[in-house]
């Protein structure tokens, strides 16, 4: 699983958390609102009713008590205070009428509500409104008695009745009241039961998913510390010099840095085996360099020594004394084009540069190699002039025109061509030899690689370096053996690989060369 893949499932679980928290939350606060709304539309209009009913009880005692008074004031009463206490009288009954009306009122909706909400509680309203009607009754008689002028005794005995009938209807309004508190009560115990369960629910959601978010978050951080760790002692080894892999499986991104890292030894340990290479070939290098010139000077008085001897004796020397000489001349000259091979091959001085015909390069190089009277050397028929050193030149030419005279077995042929290709002059050299061996291909313009029992196996590496010193390159293909250089028109240097491979030890590997035919 790849790292934002675990980082994107956190992030979902965190959400997921949230979420449903929020939803728990969600409904639960939604079940407290409907509790209110219905406490607000049910219950609490019902206690109102009860409680208007109740003052209109209260107001109806009270007015009718007042009536009493007055109308016992009004039998002593003259002129002026009589018309006041007339007045007031009829304010009394104004207010009893006003009671009257205004319980009506409340009673027709507590019926309505407790008839909708609760119909199976409605037991009380037909005893509120019996209660109701003695209280009035009762009040309607003791007032008509006290306006007939009827003893105290009989009012009194009513007054009793009267009372009763008033603390009647409070009972019944009161007893309502109890169970419409009960109904409150019961209200908030739900609420407070539903708050209690939403905590407790969101407490235990809480705690499932910060352990699951946890337990899951540990086995992320492991997932990515523990390889992360792994390549960590992986690049420590391989900064010691052990190049090791972590063959690590996966898609996700430690997985390919991993993959990444064992490329990167891979290369680290090829790297290390150039430089190995290229300090060994550099050392060879120093070594051939300073034995060749040791012995340059030698070979040279032989060869004059063989040269001297046969002209001197010639005239006496037989078959087999002369031939004897020839074997040493040809040793002799063995000798000194291998120690030219190495001399060519290690010489790191700097190009001379001017401008030179390549088929005038070509020619010069022909004259100055010994040619087979069974061998032909077809010249090229154009020519193009490039900057170069032509002495450096005429080595390769000669390097690759005796590679070709020795593969080619008997009569044969060596053609040059010569054409432009963009900012490039292109010289092609084919033979009609057999061919390179394709397990040689590879290896052919490697240092000390070579196909014959004889020879330093730095000819056509000494040919490598100097084309590439010019900025050029060099190519071969088979059948036929067609050796293709590369020339820029314009001067373009660069460094021998042997230069690279002295000056700078981390620089080309060998393994990278092309391949052709080498030179004994």
């Amino acid at each position: 699983m790849r790292i934002r893949t675990k980082l994107a499932l956190e992030i979902i679980i965190l959400v997921s958390l949230i979420g449903m928290v929020s939803f728990i939350a969600l409904i639960n606060t939604k079940q407290v609102q409907d509790t209110f709304t219905n406490l607000s539309d049910q219950t609490l209009p019902i206690l109102d009713s009860l409680t208007q009913m109740r003052q209109s009880a209260t107001q109806v005692t009270s007015r009718t008590m007042e009536i009493l008074l007055l109308e016992e004031e009004s039998k002593t009463a003259q002129g002026m205070e009589l018309a006041e206490i007339e007045e007031e009288l009829e304010m009394q009954f104004y207010q009893i009428e006003k009671a009257k009306s205004s319980f009506n009122q409340a009673y027709s909706k507590y019926s309505n509500l407790m008839d909708y909400h609760f119909p199976n509680q409605n037991s009380n309203s037909n005893e509120i409104a019996e209660k109701w009607n003695d209280l009035i009754i009762i009040s309607n008689t003791m007032i008509k008695l006290k306006t007939n002028g009827a003893s105290g005794n009989q009012i009194l005995a009513l007054s009793e009745d009267f009372h009763q009938a008033q603390q009647n209807i409070n009972n019944v309004i009161d007893s309502t009241v109890s169970q419409t508190a009960a109904n409150v009560s019961d209200t908030k115990d739900f609420v407070d039961s539903l708050v209690s369960n939403t905590t407790l629910t969101i407490f235990i959601t809480l705690n499932v998913f910060i352990a699951a978010s946890l337990g899951i978050r540990y086995l992320i951080l492991k997932s990515i510390s523990n390889p992360l760790q792994k390549l960590r002692k992986t690049t420590h080894t391989i900064a010691t010099g052990e190049f090791i892999k972590n063959n690590m499986k996966g898609d996700d991104e430690i997985s390919e840095l991993a993959r990444d890292i064992d490329a990167m030894s891979s290369e680290l340990s090829k790297l290390n085996k150039t430089i190995v290479a290229n300090e060994r070939l550099s050392s060879i290098g120093n070594l051939a360099s300073r034995l060749a010139h040791d012995l340059r000077n030698p070979l040279s008085v032989i060869k004059n020594s063989v040269e001297i001897m046969k002209v001197k004796l010639d005239p006496i020397m037989d078959e087999k004394t002369s031939h004897q000489m020839a074997m040493v001349g040809r040793a002799v000259a063995r000798m000194t084009h291998q120690i030219d091979d190495v001399l060519d091959y290690v010489n790191v001085s700097e190009l001379q540069m001017e401008r030179h015909s390549l088929s005038t390069i070509i020619e010069s190089s022909i004259l100055n190699t010994t040619v087979p009277s069974h061998i032909r050397i077809n010249l090229p028929k154009n020519s193009a002039s490039i900057n170069c050193d032509a002495f450096k030149l005429e080595i390769v030419f000669s390097n690759m025109i005796n590679n070709a005279i020795q593969a080619i077995d008997g009569e044969g042929t060596i053609s040059f061509r010569i054409h432009d290709k963009d900012d490039y002059a292109i010289v092609e050299m084919e033979d009609s030899g057999p061919g390179i061996p394709d397990s040689a291909m590879e290896k052919i313009f490697e240092p000390l690689f070579t196909t014959k029992q004889i020879g330093t196996g730095l000819g056509l590496a000494s040919c490598k370096s100097i084309i590439e010193k010019h900025g050029g390159k060099i190519e071969v293909s088979n059948h036929p053996t067609t050796f293709t250089i590369m020339l820029p028109k314009a001067e373009k240097t660069k460094k021998t690989e042997f230069e690279e491979a002295t000056e700078d030890i981390d620089s080309k590997s060998p393994s990278k060369l092309t391949m052709t035919r080498e030179n004994s």
